[in-house]
């Protein structure tokens, strides 16, 4: 090759690079910013975080939608919106940002012992939501709140805790009351306007919406209440099994039944419930509605029709006007900019990668791609497929029993007790199903090898394996190179447009010290199950001839199909029969929402890195301090409080 054309090839390769590199930016740039214009509903709602004192030491960490027009002269209504299990504060945006655009403030809490609120105290059992409430209504921060229209919803286990938190505000007027008709009270017997408006004035929830939570509701849930009370309610929801009916329908339901003749004078009991209609006069706090939302559990707070019933809900129980329908929603279009961001951030890492791999000291870290193997025929190709079918099968059928297994192995995690020895709940399941699957995998891989591919000429060079002690120390350096990379862009971002990487459930936070510390046990342990995944995928999935697009498919599937199964069987059961395959397990299931997606992922971004550095080691450490940093991130976590 002539000198001028060996000096031209590696110049246009750098402005290759850097073009992807910058449109990579680019994508991460636009995804915050139009995230941001639609957060802040284009600058007429302010968006900021707060960090709340708890009891105990404890801390809760809070997004505030403030509508630029709410000021001590213009007081607004408020609604503390809390998650629920599994999930953080920023999975509620629908419900926070639309609210907020309807000119009410919001207050969105992330549970003790998940996202970046602090664990609880050891016994300690109380929400998240009183201590934001009491922070609203006894602070002078917030005086441009008007503290008579004060609400609270949440979802899932956070629809529970907002009941509970209504009863407790309402126990507090009602102790009150009872305290006032004492005849030793400063009124005698006969409770007075100033006694009865002090203890109104204890009670802090004007209204309450319950989303995602019926169970065990009876007479006795609701009888220190006195708040307006919305509940919505999955037609579908996987966990209506522990129902009274069996199912997720409101109509002839017990729980919902109950609910409403929690508001209406014995005379006026009803037998059944009619969805969708009121009951009771919101005057007087006496306000019932049940909406049954033909949606599945998990998709309630992404459903425009169940997030319309509860904007409809506060806009007449807090008795606020506003000029916007409740199907008039822009929520879902910050997600799709913040997937936007997500994938911009993603895709980055490989053309940096090949930029890094230019700079001397790294170099070696890389090496000419190996050959693929050669077409498979006959055994070959029986034994290829047979071992992915295997894998699938055996990747289906574990998860839930090794997820079960969490009890044994990490106790303290399992019984909600703070632990430093793997506190993340239910991430746990998924370390246990990764550490036994990534070794089966290994064992499939070197046993075919043993019985097969040795013979063809297979070995450690072939699969890009062999490196020296000093070009793994480079590769370790370059991931950290494009770990930090990917994390200061993510933290830059969200410095700028209160906006991290995600969509739906699946998301790339910014990184604390206490999930840095912790990802680093699980870091360890999932990296069995990434090598695999690279070692097989660049080992035993390359093949001569075959296309590229054949080949990125093939590894998804491979290693997304085990589980995606679980998914077929979940839910073909539950519409056939009305009620889930797995039951007390279900939320398991429901965690593979964010895990599959992460599944389809990887296998593409171990053969990316292979073909940059054509070795199978950098693809598995970075993708597994990403993805294990993405799942912690929205986990339910318990760490012990600092002391």
């Amino acid at each position: 090759m002539p000198s001028s054309l060996r000096r031209t090839a590696p110049a246009t390769g750098v402005r290759r690079d850097v073009i992807k590199l910058l449109i990579c930016l680019a994508m991460v740039l636009v995804g915050g910013l139009g995230s941001y214009i639609v957060q802040t509903n284009a600058g007429t709602v302010q968006v900021q975080s707060l960090k709340i004192p708890g009891p105990n030491g404890q801390v809760i960490s809070a997004d505030l939608y403030k509508p630029v027009t709410a000021s001590e002269d213009h007081k607004v209504p408020m609604v503390v919106v809390t998650p629920g299990f599994q999930r953080t504060k920023e999975t509620q945006v629908s419900n926070s940002l639309e609210l907020s655009r309807r000119g009410m403030a919001t207050l969105v809490v992330d549970p003790y012992n998940q996202g970046e609120s602090s664990s609880q105290a050891p016994d300690s059992k109380d929400s998240a939501l009183i201590p934001a409430v009491d922070y609203v209504t006894k602070t002078s921060t917030f005086n441009y709140v008007d503290q008579d229209r004060i609400g609270i919803t949440g979802h899932s286990a956070g629809g529970s805790q907002v009941r509970t938190a209504a009863a407790h505000y309402g126990k507090l007027e009602k102790d009150a009351l009872k305290k006032a008709a004492d005849p030793s009270s400063s009124g005698g017997a006969t409770v007075t306007e100033e006694e009865r408006a002090h203890a109104r004035s204890l009670n802090k929830i004007r209204s309450a919406y319950i989303s995602g939570w019926l169970r065990n509701f009876d007479d006795k849930s609701f009888k220190n209440i006195d708040s307006n009370l919305g509940l919505g309610y999955a037609r579908y929801d996987e966990g209506g099994y522990r129902n009274a009916n069996g199912n997720g329908d409101l109509t002839n339901a017990p729980e919902a039944i109950a609910f409403i003749n929690s508001g209406l004078p014995k005379s006026q009991h009803i037998s059944s419930v009619k969805t969708g209609s009121p009951y009771g006069d919101a005057s007087d706090r006496t306000y019932r509605i049940a909406n049954n939302d033909e949606t599945i559990h998990p998709f309630q707070p992404m459903s425009p029709s169940a997030i319309g019933g509860l904007m409809d809900f506060f806009t007449t129980t807090l008795d606020w006007h506003t000029d916007l329908s409740s199907g008039n929603q822009t929520w879902f279009l910050k997600e799709v900019f913040n997937l936007i961001s997500m994938v911009g951030g993603l895709v980055m890492l490989l053309p940096l990668s090949r930029l890094f791999l230019r700079i001397p000291a790294l170099r070696s870290a890389a090496q000419p791609v190996p050959a693929p193997q050669a077409r498979q025929t006959g055994v070959g190709k029986l034994i290829f497929w047979g071992t992915l079918v295997v894998a699938a099968a055996v990747a289906c059928v574990t998860f839930i029993p090794l997820s079960n297994a969490t009890k044994f192995v990490f106790p303290d995690a399992t019984n909600s007790v703070n632990t430093w020895f793997f506190p993340a709940r239910m991430v746990n399941g998924v370390l246990l199903w990764s550490l036994v699957n990534g070794l089966f995998g290994l064992a499939l891989f070197f046993g075919t090898h043993w019985l097969y591919g040795r013979r063809r000429g297979a070995s450690s060079r072939t699969w890009g394996l062999r490196i020296g002690a000093k070009d793994f120390g480079k590769t370790l350096l370059l991931a950290l190179l494009l770990v930090t990379s990917f994390y200061v862009l993510l933290s830059v971002i969200y410095g700028l447009f209160h906006s991290d990487y995600r969509f739906l459930v699946v998301a790339a936070r910014p990184i604390s010290a206490r999930w840095f510390w912790v990802g680093l046990m699980y870091i360890v342990l999932l990296f069995v199950f990434f090598f695999s995944n690279s070692l097989r995928v660049n080992g035993s999935m390359r093949i001569a001839g075959q296309k590229k697009w054949v080949g990125y498919l093939i590894a998804a599937l491979a290693n997304s199909v085990g589980l995606a199964a679980i998914f077929v069987i979940q839910y073909v059961t539950f519409f056939s029969t009305g009620t889930v395959f797995w039951t007390d397990d279900w939320l398991y299931v429901n965690m593979l929402q964010s895990v599959l997606p992460m599944m389809v992922i990887l296998p593409l971004f171990n053969r990316a890195f292979f073909t940059i550095t054509g070795r199978v080691w950098l693809g598995p450490i970075v993708t597994v301090t990403l993805f294990a940093m993405m799942a912690l991130g929205g986990s339910v976590i318990y760490v012990p409080l600092p002391h």
